[in-house]
């Protein structure tokens, strides 16, 4: 479960800046003061000169590794990503993909950890340089599983080139630094079930594995090229991935009443979040199923879930609205004499996106003809959409145009075999060899990327606390819901800090 100005114009700029960093009105009036001193963070570290300077300055060093990223995705790594792409396998079950992955940084000279945090299709792979582990820790986060669809499960996210574009990167960058004897770490993490619940990332985040790591980088298909603003946000809006299963009794039809009916509470439960709708503010996103209703007709249901995935811009509101479809279920449950058991299997949270490096995987993104270049800044998104993984290690999202379809669509499955997608990809791990590269070599861009991410994120619970003042008179009746009530529900799956 996006996207700087001069002291002398932040007056002028804020109201532009805090209308597209953020979503809605009330974002807008709790982030304005601190939208101010982001701008003037923005000033004064000047990400986009600093770009500029590193990506048109003359490097042979750097220029050899782009090369040898391209030289390797038509050699070898092109093909691997049409194979996944072929052999698509969703969340938790990408074992050939692992298997070919594995093999691969191998035979590049890492070495590999797999079953990660308790996750069979999670892997590390690291590479520690012959001239030591004393430089930066370089990360590159590799994705590799496919969507579920009404027409099999396919790589309508294009996540099949994910990790190629990452090993691509990756051994170039191991070529050189072993060549110029540039010490440092080198690590592959290998993410599954990126589509499915509960968040992969933040299970690993919680289990420490992301721990030592100065940078991560990713890629994503996109139908654009596109950097973000710096401050908060996420690219699919904050989510809470929430199953509430209803208990009943079990009787034949002809007695009904001798049983209590699951499906009943289910279904009262689904048509009052949808009579709760004209109450909540318009940008909220509640999508749910029923995946399991009962058994036969003539049975009356004792076991329903209900499945939603809650979703709000900012995750203060995202409490509110959560809380109260906590008692509508608590109610159909009581109206049907049936109990509800209320598991949050997921959630995902604003990260922190950094214009340092956004402006410098832009400014590459030009120099190497990228397509679908816009020019206008997206609102924050983090680079990953469980939170707290960029709230604790700066890094980017490289998106280059890679389809004409939309995310989530066969048209996109299709254009990853494409001349489109093959073009998008190889421009995706030269970006990602490059941004690496920079941060690798160039201490200034690493003392920017540092001061400014530490600070974005110290500015974060300000932030929140802001959003809480000002949906106080709206909300503040319900955020006393009491201890009890909410300790009566399921713990919840996903692990935390």
């Amino acid at each position: 479960m996006s996207r700087a100005v001069s002291i002398v114009a932040v007056a002028l700029t804020v109201v532009t800046t805090s209308v597209c960093a953020q979503t809605t009105d009330t974002e807008r009036e709790a982030a304005s003061s601190i939208l101010r001193r982001i701008d003037s963070l923005e000033a004064r570290l000047k990400p986009t000169d600093m770009a500029q300077r590193l990506a048109t300055r003359t490097d042979p060093a750097r220029d050899r590794v782009l090369a040898r990223v391209a030289a390797l995705w038509s050699g070898e790594l092109q093909g691997v990503s049409d194979w996944i792409g072929h052999h698509p396998e969703v969340g938790w079950h990408e074992f050939q993909a692992v298997d070919t992955l594995t093999a691969l940084l191998r035979k590049y000279g890492f070495t590999v950890d797999t079953g990660v945090a308790g996750m069979p299709t999670a892997f590390t792979a690291t590479w520690t340089s012959p001239a030591g582990a004393t430089g930066p820790t370089l990360g590159l986060i590799a994705e590799y599983d496919a969507l579920r669809g009404t027409q099999g499960d396919f790589h309508g996210d294009q996540h099949n080139a994910q990790s190629p574009v990452a090993l691509a990167a990756a051994r170039a960058l191991l070529e050189q630094m072993t060549q110029d004897k540039v010490p440092g770490r080198i690590i592959v993490y290998g993410t599954p079930a990126e589509e499915v619940d509960p968040p992969a990332k933040q299970i690993l985040w919680a289990a420490g594995v992301f721990k030592g790591a100065d940078i991560l980088v990713r890629s994503h298909s996109s139908v654009e090229a596109r950097r973000d603003r710096p401050g908060f946000g996420v690219c699919c809006l904050n989510i809470d991935a929430v199953k509430y299963t209803f208990t009943g009794r079990p009787a034949h039809q002809l007695t009904a009443w001798n049983g209590r009916n699951a499906l009943e509470a289910a279904v009262q439960f689904y048509s009052a979040v949808d009579h709760l709708r004209s109450t909540w503010r318009p940008e909220h996103r509640v999508q749910g199923v029923i995946p399991e209703g009962g058994i036969a007709p003539n049975v009356v249901p004792d076991h329903t879930v209900v499945d939603y995935f809650i979703r709000f811009p900012d995750e203060v509101y995202l409490e509110h609205i959560a809380r109260m479809m906590d008692d509508a279920a608590q109610g159909a449950a009581q109206m049907t004499g049936t109990e509800v058991a209320i598991t949050r299997y997921g959630e995902y949270r604003d990260g922190v996106t950094v214009a340092t490096l956004e402006e410098l995987f832009f400014a590459y993104a030009k120099k190497l003809g990228a397509p679908g270049l816009q020019e206008e800044k997206g609102r924050p998104a983090g680079y990953e959409e469980t939170g707290p993984v960029s709230r604790d290690v700066p890094g980017v999202s490289i998106t280059v145009r890679s389809s004409a379809f939309a995310n989530h669509t066969y048209g996109m499955r299709d254009d990853t075999f494409a001349d489109i997608g093959h073009k998008g990809f190889v421009i995706d791990a030269q970006i990602e060899a490059a941004v690496l590269y920079d941060f690798l070599t160039s201490a200034e861009l690493r003392a920017a990327v540092r001061e400014e991410h530490k600070t974005l994120a110290g500015l974060q619970g300000e932030y929140l606390n802001a959003l809480r003042r000002v949906y106080a008179p709206e909300i503040g009746a319900d955020t006393a819901l009491s201890k009890q009530s909410r300790a009566d529900m399921t713990v919840p799956k996903v692990q935390r800090p």
